[in-house]
């Protein structure tokens, strides 16, 4: 029953990570090994040409992923002060799922009313690649992530390489 409910009308598992913000990524990902017993990824480095935690700007920040089965541990560096600060280390951050359809995502979450921390896009005209919402989810937020990224991210974790990195 959980499984199916854990499901999308297009048949996809939704929910596939839990994303925390640390103060140092070397240290958690030795911590979180050694605590739990699992592998972690090699970290990798993402630049967002189009960060809009509210302002737009350009950002970068470095994030790993756990080696184990779906739900991963994500843990992203802190960095700066926006999504990724320091300020939101030491908690769950969000809770990631999948989307098919980033457009309509957007709207409904407008519709909603729900309030949105940060999108992630190619540019001021594009669909954003992440939509992370305000801390609705008992103090948390869901991170909707365009499925187009699926593939690398099952890469990344099957083979502990971001794709094409180094």
């Amino acid at each position: 029953m959980v499984e199916r409910l854990n499901r999308t009308s297009e048949g996809m598992v939704s929910y596939f990570h839990v994303g925390m913000i640390v103060p140092d990524l070397s240290t958690a990902i030795a911590r979180y090994q050694d605590l739990l017993g699992i592998r972690f990824t090699e970290p990798a480095t993402f630049r967002i040409p189009r960060m809009e935690d509210p302002h737009p700007h350009e950002a970068q920040f470095v994030a790993a992923f756990s080696m184990t089965e779906p739900p991963y541990y994500e843990l992203l560096e802190a960095t700066g002060d926006g999504i990724t600060s320091a300020k939101l280390a030491g908690n769950i951050l969000y809770y990631g799922v999948w989307e098919t359809d980033m457009a309509a995502r957007l709207e409904k979450l407008k519709q909603q009313k729900i309030g949105l921390d940060a999108l992630f896009k190619a540019d001021a005209n594009s669909p954003p690649i992440t939509i992370i919402t305000a801390p609705v989810l008992m103090g948390a937020r869901i991170e909707y992530v365009d499925v187009s990224v699926k593939p690398a991210i099952e890469e990344w974790v099957r083979t502990g390489k971001f794709p094409g990195s180094g």
